[in-house]
């Protein structure tokens, strides 16, 4: 899923647009880097993150994530899930 009508779902209204535009660079243009780019990207992202204090409580994430998949095809909730993974072993 390349498109951002995720980001206009009505169920994530209440969701600042920052926080919403943070997981959409993370998740969608992150898939479009090599594997060497990856960890300097998420570093930038994560000093940028740092500066904004961009965080997300657990009812945003669920709220975010069960939005992401109905607008994504099953390769995309494939990607998504691996990413998931990955940050819930850190």
């Amino acid at each position: 899923m390349t498109n951002q009508h995720w980001m206009n779902d009505h169920r994530i209204a209440h969701i600042d647009t920052e926080k919403l535009n943070f997981l959409q660079k993370l998740v969608f243009e992150m898939q479009k880097l090599s594997d060497k780019e990856k960890l300097p990207f998420l570093m930038a992202l994560a000093t940028s993150s740092r500066k904004k204090n961009i965080s997300f409580s657990e009812t945003e994430v669920s709220q975010i994530i069960e939005v992401i998949k109905e607008y994504s095809s099953e390769d995309d909730i494939a990607k998504m899930n691996k990413i998931l993974t990955m940050f819930s072993h850190t």
